[in-house]
């Protein structure tokens, strides 16, 4: 009884076990029984020479009706064994963090996460230092950027170090005290004059909670982390990092926007960018969770599609194809790039790699020059020197083209004659200094290297 009372949620699991919802059974049918608890516990009644028996319990009376229920009286418990079961460090501190209304939810949620608690054994005493959800806040982005417990092996360390092998009280600690932790790492117990505690410098709230076989501190930072270790491992997990929301290009497509102004800022990808932006392939790579292969310029210009119109792969079935082909609806690791990998990319059609030891590896013949860029938590850019399947881009470019162009001070004679300067408004006979974009229908005979004019003219 002493146990039940220091655990309450055990009393709750007491009196649900021995609770049978929506039924009133009738242990005088003379036939064996088997019912399921509120609990979830299964409860066998069995006819025995002398009386009925419930779970080994000797049924004392089978039926005592109370309006809509019944009860049935016995002369032990249904799971006796639950009442003197040793219990471990690991169930007294997750029943009594449990029982805290907040405070410590991060540590709770990150710690069912880990395999922490396996490393403890159940005849063993333990100290855990508990940092509180503020102590874990600090460490949280405002809106966006690297949270480091998002690193799962990191996180399981950090835990690790928190906990300390015998039970440490803070009534008995006197001058400095220093332990290793789980991890191997040192803390360092201190007290000053006032009595405050602290373990490597970090405040502890005041006050002890002690369970079986161990005891809970609460401290008000995370041990062991700070800006140097966040940033260095910000660095080799740039895969983690959250992306600020960006409402263009595509708002429905995050991983497309981020990859398309990460590759824009790049001078060795303003042919990819010109063929995405015409194509707007928001519907097909929607939300994140994708790779692409992205083509340098060298790649196109070995096609000859330097001078290609932006819309040269969006204008045909065949383009979108081939574009579609050099994304994959999975995020992909360096470490997944192995010789004989297959991948269905957006087009529905498979990708094959190859590797050699020493080399980044291929994928349909084209050599990944660049690998691995992240692209936040989104997804992850490979970069290849030719087109996957280029060789099935239509070369026909005899259509109307969106083009962007300079302005030209040059004016034709017969476009001069026809402008008459008094029914412009001034500003508009400003010499132009922004670039102007126009609309050039290409005729058969033009050839792509056709670059048009835009006239200007000065007021006079």
């Amino acid at each position: 009884m002493e146990r039940l009372k220091s655990h309450p949620e055990s009393v709750k699991k007491l009196l649900l076990d021995h609770v049978v919802l929506g039924q009133r059974l009738d242990l005088g049918i003379g036939a064996d029984l088997s019912f399921t608890t509120l609990g979830g516990r299964t409860v066998q009644i069995k006819s025995k020479p002398g009386g009925l028996v419930a779970n080994g319990a000797n049924v004392a009376t089978d039926k005592v009706d109370v309006g809509i229920g019944r009860l049935i009286i016995i002369d032990n418990y249904l799971f006796p064994e639950d009442l003197t079961a040793d219990h471990s460090f690991v169930q007294d501190m997750t029943q009594v963090l449990s029982l805290l209304q907040s405070g410590v939810r991060v540590f709770q949620h990150l710690l069912a996460r880990s395999n922490v608690t396996k490393l403890l054994k159940k005849e063993d005493d333990y100290t855990v230092l508990v940092p509180t959800d503020r102590a874990f806040q600090r460490w949280h982005p405002i809106d966006w950027g690297f949270y480091p417990f998002s690193v799962p092996e990191f996180t399981e360390m950090v835990l690790m170090n928190h906990f300390i092998k015998g039970s440490i009280k803070q009534e008995t600690l006197v001058g400095s005290n220093t332990v290793t932790s789980l991890g191997g790492r040192q803390i360092t117990f201190a007290k000053t004059n006032d009595g405050m505690i602290t373990a490597n410098g970090v405040e502890l709230v005041k006050g002890d909670t002690p369970i079986n076989k161990g005891n809970i501190m609460f401290v008000t930072e995370v041990l062991f982390v700070d800006e140097q270790v966040v940033s260095q491992l910000h660095e080799e997990h740039r895969d983690k990092e959250t992306p600020p929301l960006l409402a263009f290009p595509w708002f429905g497509s995050q991983f497309l926007s981020h990859a398309f102004v990460a590759l824009e800022a790049d001078a060795r990808f303003k042919h990819v960018t010109r063929f995405l932006n015409q194509a707007d392939l928001a519907f097909y790579v929607s939300g994140a969770g994708y790779t692409f292969f992205v083509p340098t310029d060298a790649a196109f210009n070995q096609l000859r599609l330097e001078n290609a119109p932006d819309n040269v792969l969006a204008s045909s079935d065949k383009g979108m194809s081939v574009l579609l082909s050099h994304f994959v609806k999975t995020r992909l690791y360096d470490k997944d790039i192995k010789d004989g990998a297959t991948f269905t990319s957006l087009s529905n059609r498979t990708l094959h790699i190859t590797r050699k030891p020493g080399l980044n590896g291929t994928v349909e013949g084209a050599d990944i020059i660049e690998k691995e860029v992240f692209v936040y938590n989104l997804g992850t850019m490979f970069f290849v020197n030719r087109v996957i399947f280029g060789d099935e881009i239509p070369c026909d470019f005899n259509s109307s083209v969106v083009t962007t162009v300079g302005p030209s001070r040059e004016m034709t004679t017969s476009l001069a004659e026809e402008i008459d300067a008094t029914t412009v408004p001034d500003i508009l006979l400003e010499e132009s200094t922004v670039p102007t974009t126009t609309t050039v229908p290409v005729s058969p005979a033009a050839t792509s290297e056709f670059t048009p004019s835009v006239i200007s003219s000065k007021k006079k």
